[in-house]
């Protein structure tokens, strides 16, 4: 049911007055008058009506002025101001609408015509009251989201960047293909003095592919910090996930040791395309394949823990990539790919390799926005000398 409009008449006759006063409350509408067009931009200067009546010649200040200021007074805001005069030349039509005037009807006034003018203009109303809710409903909606994601955000980076700031060897990027990434890279220290690090890449992107990493992002920094083995890491991140997520979601992963003392390392990958050790020079030494499904899709009983192990003989570095990485295409369809990923390195000669090969991504996607979220990270792997062992108490 249309609501009740608060109308206002504006004429200088007082019988013109009193006939749209009783015209208006007959349709059911709440009549309310002005004398000059001064007295209606002080109205509306006070209290908007949601519909305007407007006389042309009247004393003081003429409709058109008045229609302006109006106007002026609504900043933005719509209401309908239909002119009632005596003035019927084509030229006072268009100068009425020129001066923001929406209809014109001639006087004497045909208020049956006048009654349909205003039935249809209260339609209009009724649908931009309901556009106005509408654009508030999402106004509020959008703003509720972004501080949604705002938090989520806030929480994956400090888990994506905290551990990084405190390993100086270790160099990480991530780039989302919406609000948030489903990619997250997670570094830890354990007790034995091993860097755990962990590049996810969960399905899909956004907020619910952000959420589906949380389980894992928890599971490895606790489990390191009790000194759990990668394989024991990747076996209870994938128990917890594939209880919790729903079908057809999962975390594609490569979780990493790196021991500097022994100059080993040991990786579990489920899934994620690029996991290589490269030498001081660009080129690859070892590349760590996929050799398990990603996490959470296999059941507890099914999982296979086992690693691959690597010992370097000279210093390099290690790189992993996600899938957004190497499978971004440019305008010409054509794939970064692994090469690229390798050329860039090549290029990089052991300095800034993850800004190198980031920056080579973006030339090769020029003004492709990512159809993925794409995450790499890169280790520094250098020789530490081993700790001398610690000195027996003397004997009592």
């Amino acid at each position: 049911m249309s609501k009740q409009l608060t109308i206002l008449a504006v004429d200088d006759v007082s019988q013109h007055r009193a006939m749209l006063t009783q015209f208006i409350r007959e349709l059911g509408h709440v009549p309310v008058t002005a004398s000059n067009g001064q007295e209606a931009v002080d109205y509306c200067r006070a209290s908007m009506p949601d519909m305007i009546l407007m006389d042309i010649l009247m004393p003081v200040m003429d409709g058109f002025t008045a229609t302006r200021h109006i106007r002026e007074l609504l900043a933005g805001r719509w209401i309908p101001i239909v002119f009632l005069s005596a003035l019927n030349e084509e030229a006072d039509y268009l100068h009425g609408l020129e001066a923001g005037g929406d209809d014109y009807l001639a006087k004497p006034v045909n208020l049956p015509l006048l009654s349909a003018k205003i039935s249809s203009l209260q339609r209009v109303i009724d649908m931009q009251e309901r556009l106005t809710d509408s654009h508030h409903q999402l106004e509020q909606y959008y703003a509720t989201t972004q501080q949604e994601h705002s938090l989520a955000q806030h929480v994956l980076e400090s888990f994506n960047t905290a551990a990084n700031a405190r390993r100086h060897n270790i160099q990480s990027w991530l780039k989302s293909a919406v609000h948030l990434s489903g990619d997250v890279i997670c570094i830890a220290h354990s007790p034995s003095g091993t860097d755990h690090v962990m590049l996810a890449d969960s399905t899909g992107h956004g907020l619910v592919a952000a959420i589906c990493c949380l389980p894992a992002i928890d599971t490895f920094h606790a489990m390191t910090q009790r000194g759990a083995g990668i394989g024991e890491i990747a076996e209870s991140i994938n128990s917890k996930l594939h209880q919790t997520l729903p079908i057809g979601h999962f975390v594609a992963a490569a979780l990493l040791a790196v021991d500097y003392r022994s100059g080993s390392i040991t990786v579990w990958n489920g899934g994620i395309p690029c996991c290589s050790f490269i030498n001081r020079h660009g080129e690859r030494e070892k590349a760590f394949r996929s050799a398990h499904p990603p996490l959470g899709t296999l059941p507890p009983e099914a999982f296979d823990p086992q690693q691959e192990q690597y010992r370097w003989q000279h210093d390099g570095e290690i790189i992993v990539c996600s899938d957004g990485v190497t499978e971004a295409r440019n305008a010409a369809q054509q794939q970064f790919g692994e090469d690229g990923v390798l050329q860039a390195a090549r290029a990089a000669q052991g300095h800034d390799t993850a800004t190198r090969i980031a920056t080579a991504l973006q030339q090769h996607l020029q003004q492709q926005h990512p159809m993925d979220d794409a995450s790499l990270v890169v280790i520094g792997c250098r020789r530490q000398p081993a700790l001398p062992p610690a000195a027996e108490p003397p004997a009592e």
